[in-house]
């Protein structure tokens, strides 16, 4: 799997605890990463709904899709390695990725 910045892909969630470890993630990350190909910045992709999330919707999606109505959660940072990626779910518009990013910047700003 080589996952661009827009695709979400699986891949162990260190948040989580229990045996459903999984959760999906959208690649925030470019060309320009340290370690590109081998290791990603991601956000959680989440079916929980909170005040700052930003909604998965169809219009969003340029192919593949989550099975059940989700958010992503631009706090909620990971930094998975190629091999931790389990599968792939489809890529977002490069629009929404830019309303993610600006999202993530009130953080870290």
């Amino acid at each position: 799997m080589e996952p661009e910045r827009g695709d979400v892909v699986r891949s162990h969630d260190p948040f989580k605890l229990g045996t459903e470890k999984q959760r999906p993630w959208l690649i925030v990350s470019n060309e320009t990463h340290p370690f590109d190909g081998e290791q990603f910045l991601a956000v959680a992709v989440s079916t929980k709904q909170y005040d700052r999330s930003l909604p998965l919707r169809s219009d969003v999606w340029e192919v593949g899709g989550v099975p059940c109505e989700s958010f992503v959660s631009p706090w909620a940072v990971h930094s998975p390695r190629r091999e931790d990626l389990i599968a792939w779910q489809g890529r977002v518009t490069e629009s929404f990725i830019e309303r993610v990013i600006d999202e993530l910047k009130r953080y870290l700003g």
